[in-house]
């Protein structure tokens, strides 16, 4: 029996995916010219940077956390139409704990390696384990 998503049968799902490809990629290209506008302006007025208590990257990290959060969700998205609901289940959470592996990272970073790695290899462990059992799980 085919899944019937609004009535259109395998035509919307990749109508759906489509959409959301062109939406990842926008906003991949969105953080890349954002990025690049933002250096160059670095270098052609560094002393309008100099003045800001918050350093000049502060808004590339925020770009780039939006678009990480707009990646992660365009792909659940793809994922609930091409797999079944307990390798979705694996894969969504291997996603989840993949950018918390990310986040914890970036964390550790910012705080100098002050902070316990355990906030990105824990996470770390679990998307491993997650997709692990993706790909080898028995799923019926």
């Amino acid at each position: 029996m085919k899944r019937m998503v609004f009535g259109g049968g395998n035509k919307v799902p990749e109508k759906w995916k489509q959409i959301l490809n062109i939406a990842m990629g926008s906003s991949i290209g969105v953080f890349i010219g954002y990025s690049i506008y933002e250096y160059l302006h670095l270098k052609k007025y560094p002393q309008l940077y100099a003045m800001q208590s918050a350093p000049w990257y502060t808004g590339i990290f925020v770009y780039g956390l939006f678009t990480a959060a707009v990646l992660t969700v365009c792909t659940i998205i793809k994922v609930l139409f091409m797999v079944r609901p307990i390798k979705k289940l694996a894969l969504i959470s291997g996603i989840i704990f993949l950018f918390l592996t990310f986040a914890g990272g970036s964390y550790v970073f910012i705080n100098h390696g002050q902070r316990s790695a355990g906030y990105a290899v824990i996470p770390a462990l679990w998307a491993v384990i997650c997709f692990r059992y993706y790909r080898d799980g028995k799923h019926g």
